[in-house]
């Protein structure tokens, strides 16, 4: 379901596939169930579930990469509880510029894991032309394709609209990166029924050696991901966590229909998923339950010494700093402590840094401010950001307007910035937890930054 960006790398599939549509053989380790969605509340549990809004453009793919109609809401009319299932119902309606409204939820920041049994059990709508239904997982952790990819169910594939089989046939698929290069498999099955007339269950079946996908029993995907394959195929990706992901498209290449006109399956569009479960029982397996990961109230260090924190991150082992572009170390004195951010950008290209961590829950927080000290005369105008599982929001620091603290004359200021003031900020999953950039400068350019911290209310 991610972008495409980069080219096609065709592997030798004998030496990393096998495929075959036999029944499931037996798991080859007990299975402990270890977590559910069975939906059975009166509304969403955004505990484990939040969303993807909007067209793609907010994060750099327009159409999400795949030349898509829809734009996704969080809506009731187009994701709700109904009768103990999750609906995610297609609508045809103008609705900020789009043709299409539909839904895409995740369980990033909430709910991720490596290796295990994971089962839903799921109703697809009536395809026709156009809706494209898919339940599947992301990498937690990195760029796509390098962050990985496993589509378990796909359905409404151009292909199977020109046979005559879009209710009947599914598909499953990895991607991934080699070497910088985009890689991928799938493979398709073609039910005896048309699967929008009743539930069918699928799963999902991932241990260090295989990738395996079953409808009701019947494998129709496997891929190995363990010795050698890992070795020569650059494989990491399959062996990291991943979360969980439901939506439903309106066109894009997948369907091979791009116009609104070309859209002629029935709308609204419903996708029905009655629960999924995830079983785990081998050595190598890893769960993150974000609620039981929130970082505790206080002050949480982002890059400061100060003492009485709730927590920190540990640079070199949690997190790193990042220099993206046009940034050189100087030599000043910080603030507090002996560690301090000071670069120097020159005149005529974009500059930019960030501190990448692992996922962060960071739900304690909301409410509270980012703050920071930071010194500088540039009178040229840069952003502060945090990066999130609804992508980066940014405060803009336009000399003469809202300077949150700063006074740019050389010393060092207290910055606070309400959370509140962040557009599209989720806190339950924290990517990026400071980030500074510009546009390119008139002249260069000195920053000093020191004693960032997280403070809750």
């Amino acid at each position: 379901m991610e972008q495409d960006r980069l080219r096609l790398l065709a592997l030798p599939l004998a030496a990393l596939v096998g495929l075959g549509t036999a029944a499931v053989a037996q798991d080859t380790y007990a299975q402990t169930p270890v977590w559910e969605e069975n939906f059975n509340g009166s509304s969403i549990d955004g505990n484990n579930w939040t969303y993807d809004v909007g067209t793609g453009c907010q994060v750099g793919i327009c159409g999400w990469g795949n030349a898509e109609m829809q734009y996704y809401t969080s809506r009731p009319q187009n994701a709700r509880i109904e009768n103990g299932n999750l609906v995610i119902e297609a609508h045809r309606e103008n609705f900020e510029g789009s043709p299409f409204t539909s839904a895409r939820l995740k369980t990033e920041g909430r709910m991720h894991f490596r290796y295990g049994t994971l089962e839903a059990r799921i109703r697809l709508p009536d395809v026709g032309n156009g809706l494209w239904p898919a339940y599947w997982m992301l990498g937690a952790i990195g760029v796509w394709p390098q962050r990985g990819e496993i589509d378990i169910m796909e359905a409404g594939n151009v292909d199977a609209i020109n046979a005559g089989l879009a209710n009947r046939r599914i598909g499953a698929a990895v991607h991934w990166d080699i070497d910088g290069n985009y890689a991928m498999h799938y493979d398709t099955w073609d039910s005896p029924v048309d699967l929008n007339n009743d539930f069918h269950t699928y799963r999902l079946t991932w241990d260090p050696e295989y990738i395996r996908v079953s409808i009701d029993g019947n494998q129709y995907f496997e891929f190995f991901i363990g010795q050698p394959a890992l070795d020569n195929a650059s494989l990491q990706e399959f062996h990291q966590q991943h979360f969980l992901l439901l939506n439903m498209a309106v066109g894009g290449t997948y369907t091979g229909i791009t116009a609104p006109a070309g859209i002629t399956a029935p709308l609204p569009g419903r996708m029905e998923i009655d629960y999924i479960r995830l079983y785990q029982d081998h050595p190598d397996s890893q769960l993150y339950i974000g609620n039981e990961s929130a970082a505790p109230a206080g002050r949480f260090g982002v890059f400061t010494e100060q003492s009485g924190l709730a927590g920190a991150l540990q640079f070199g082992n949690d997190a790193e700093l990042y220099l993206w572009n046009n940034l050189t170390p100087i030599a000043s004195a910080p603030y507090e402590g002996g560690e301090l951010m000071a670069f120097r950008a020159a005149a005529g290209e974009w500059f930019g840094a960030g501190i990448l961590t692992d996922i962060r829950n960071m739900s304690n927080y909301a409410g509270g401010n980012l703050k920071l000290h930071m010194r500088t005369t540039t009178p040229h105008v840069f952003k502060i950001g945090i990066s999130t599982s609804f992508g980066d929001s940014w405060i803009d620091f336009v000399d003469g307007g809202q300077q949150y603290g700063l006074v740019r004359d050389g010393n060092w200021h207290e910055v606070t910035i309400p959370f509140d003031a962040f557009h599209d900020l989720d806190l339950h999953s924290v990517k990026q937890m400071f980030m500074v950039v510009g546009d390119p400068p008139g002249s260069d350019v000195e920053l000093f930054i020191d004693n960032v911290y997280y403070e809750s209310p």
